[in-house]
């Protein structure tokens, strides 16, 4: 009993020792097929150009297999330098090369750099060693092959036995390391120059077939961009389009991180990358602010840009890491920094609930709460997702599968919960945008054709012609800055050959004031069948307008022409006309609107025949040329002392540079017994 048992341990000890004897890799018939080259190698830590040799041994190295990283067999934290041995014994004989027969060898992939040996003679590069590394994140094979740092197929010449050597250099850890890393987590294989070629081939067409999904959204994503991003051009102030525009380019932006890892190298992708997500997060961020409609909220939106600023500023630091040679640095103080400079971002990531949180107070379209549903599911599996990959190495909690790990395959598409709801999110932006646009694009036609009217309105209100008038001669012009402006004038003759003219502004442009001035005109012309003096007809306009101009003024020139020559004028806050190239000097007053009970005064004036009167609104005097320069007092005297007619004075002050409503009026005496007609009144649009 006792040499039974005896026996067996012996054989068990035998096999053992067998096992652990290194063994080469026997290869009898290469065909057009590739062999994988599986099963123990020689490893050890440290470097020595001398394990490179055919004639080493190695029989005391530890053994480990490809395809694994060195981390899950054994060899914990290891970072550095490592070398992988391995023999290869052709056929029956390992002297003679077979010349008709030449052998290429595939690698796959490195972790993170190497170089390769056969029978001692360096035979190609994975990526660059120290002292300038050159490595690359984890790719598909054939997709680092976009790389010419990357090659994947290395010549061994005749077919021959002999010793393959790889010298692997690892990187120190960074956050985002995986649990387990370094060396060659591929295995290589081994055959001819074609069977290389097809195993490529192959590999290619796999991974093209498995990734035609985030293909097909990055480009989809990158048209709808620049379309985007073209609408935004032609109108700056539809600012929702250039945030649409850098939102949806994510996708195409993250195709060499995600999708074509292998184009990138490490220091490149880890250089970039922490901006490209900061993009996204901040133009998300505020293309959620204007299809949510929280603009308004001024606080929100600027808590938004200083958030903004930071995720900015941290994630620059993160990325000018990669400046330095921090693979030399001393301990963990890379480590430590990127940490650092890592977390904070990641904890923004939540800031899209926020938005979410205060639009919940809204009644919004279906197709923005739609948005708002896939933007807080899009954002908690993204952040946790990336804090689960962040933590991973060293909390070594395996929940990152629940987000990154396929859900559903669909045509050799593997589809994880991130891509999908990442998918259902860009599907809701787009809607919401379109929807806001469509919606936008109405309000627009609406507001287009209240201009129409205001603008049909105004043309009303301007005189055009007038009755025959005894010895004045008038000349009229009128240009808005916007589309419907705020100046008026009127010239109502009376029965007695007198004539009533009036001019003014309303304060601010647009549609607003355009109504104020159809207030101004109808009350004025109400009370010029009253009374002819001007101080009345001014304070009657004073005393209605009262709470009606929406908190601005508005003010007016008013003046009585007889046909002897006789004026009388009162002024409400308006600039004072010129007479020939001489300012009449009249008392001053406020502006209607703002104190009902205020007085107003007539000044008397006398004209002699051949006298010209300019009366005129405040944008000819404030047009800016584009030093900034103003139009100015000086430059007007001199303007209606050579100018007789209106037209030609508005002309000027818009070259010069219009920023305000323009309108001039001028009345010239004629000698006596001659009558004048008003001439029709030039209204030119901005």
């Amino acid at each position: 009993m006792r040499t039974t048992l005896l026996i067996a341990a012996l054989l068990l000890v035998s096999r053992a020792v067998i096992a652990e004897t290194p063994s080469p890799l026997p290869i009898d018939r290469i065909g057009q097929a590739t062999v994988p080259m599986d099963g123990p190698w020689q490893f050890h830590p440290g470097d020595n150009p001398n394990w490179a040799s055919p004639d080493f041994d190695d029989s005391g190295w530890a053994q480990i297999e490809t395809g694994r990283t060195w981390e899950e067999q054994g060899f914990r934290n290891l970072t550095g330098f490592a070398w992988y041995r391995r023999s290869i014994v052709l056929g029956r004989t390992t002297e003679q090369p077979d010349q008709t027969l030449q052998l290429n060898l595939g690698l796959p992939y490195v972790q993170d750099s190497a170089e390769v040996y056969w029978n001692g003679r360096l035979i190609g590069r994975w990526g660059g060693l120290p002292p300038h590394p050159v490595w690359f994140g984890e790719a598909e094979l054939g997709v680092a092959q976009l790389s010419a740092r990357a090659t994947f197929s290395m010549p061994l010449g005749a077919a021959r036995s002999g010793v393959l050597a790889i010298r692997v250099w690892k990187a120190p850890y960074v956050f985002f390391a995986t649990e387990a890393e370094g060396g060659l987590v591929r295995t290589p294989v081994l055959g001819t120059p074609a069977a290389i070629d097809a195993f490529a081939s192959s590999l290619w067409f796999h991974w093209l077939i498995g990734n035609l999904f985030p293909l097909a959204v990055a480009l989809l994503a990158g048209i709808a961009s620049l379309l985007a991003f073209l609408g935004w051009l032609r109108d700056r102030r539809r600012r929702l389009l250039f945030w649409m525009a850098l939102y949806i380019l994510h996708p195409l932006l993250l195709l060499p991180y995600l999708t074509l890892p292998g184009v990138l190298s490490f220091r490149e992708l880890y250089g970039t990358i922490a901006m490209v997500v900061c993009l996204e997060d901040v133009s998300l961020w505020f293309l959620l602010l204007y299809l949510l409609e929280l603009t308004g909220n001024r606080r929100l939106v600027l808590s938004t840009r200083w958030l903004a600023a930071a995720c900015i500023l941290f994630n620059g630091l993160d990325s000018a890491l990669q400046a330095f040679r921090w693979w030399e640095w001393p301990g963990h103080r890379f480590l430590t920094l990127d940490i650092a400079f890592t977390i904070p971002p990641l904890l923004m990531e939540a800031y899209p609930l926020v938005l979410i949180a205060f639009a919940l107070r809204r009644h919004l379209d279906r197709s923005l709460w739609f948005l708002a549903i896939t933007a807080a599911l899009a954002d908690f599996l993204q952040g946790f997702g990336i804090w689960a990959t962040a933590g991973l190495r060293w909390t070594h909690w395996d929940f990152s599968a629940l987000f990154w790990n396929p859900l559903v395959t669909v045509a050799g598409n593997e589809l994880s919960p991130i891509t999908i709801v990442n998918t259902l999110l860009l599907v809701a932006v787009v809607t919401a945008v379109w929807r806001y646009e469509r919606q936008q694009r109405l309000r627009q036609l609406r507001d287009a054709e209240e201009f129409r009217n205001a603008q049909e309105l105004q043309r009303v209100l301007i005189p055009s012609a007038q009755p025959e008038m005894r010895r004045f001669a008038v000349s009229s012009a009128y240009h808005p800055a916007q589309e419907v402006g705020g100046d008026f004038f009127q010239i109502v003759p009376n029965a007695d050959d007198s004539v009533l003219v009036a001019i003014g502004d309303v304060s601010g442009k647009g549609l607003g004031a355009a109504m104020a001035v159809s207030l101004i005109v109808g009350t004025l012309r109400t009370l010029a069948e009253v009374t002819t003096d001007p101080a009345e007809v001014i304070a009657g306009l004073n005393r209605r307008l009262e709470g009606r101009l929406r908190g601005g003024f508005a003010t007016c020139l008013v003046a009585l022409l007889q046909p002897d020559g006789r004026c009388v004028f009162a002024n409400a806050g308006h600039l004072p006309p010129f007479l020939n190239a001489h300012q009449v000097e009249l008392p001053g007053a406020l502006p209607l609107g703002l104190n009902p009970k205020e007085s107003y005064e007539n000044q008397d004036l006398v004209l002699a025949p051949g006298d010209r009167l300019t009366l005129y609104t405040d944008g000819l005097l404030e047009a800016r040329d584009s030093g900034g320069e103003l139009f100015g007092f000086e430059r007007l005297a001199e303007l209606v002392a050579n100018t007789a007619a209106a037209e030609d004075a508005v002309a000027a002050g818009v070259q010069f540079g219009q920023e305000d409503d323009i309108t001039v009026l001028t009345v010239t005496l004629a000698p006596s017994g001659v009558t004048a007609r008003l001439v029709g009144t030039t209204v030119t649009s901005s």
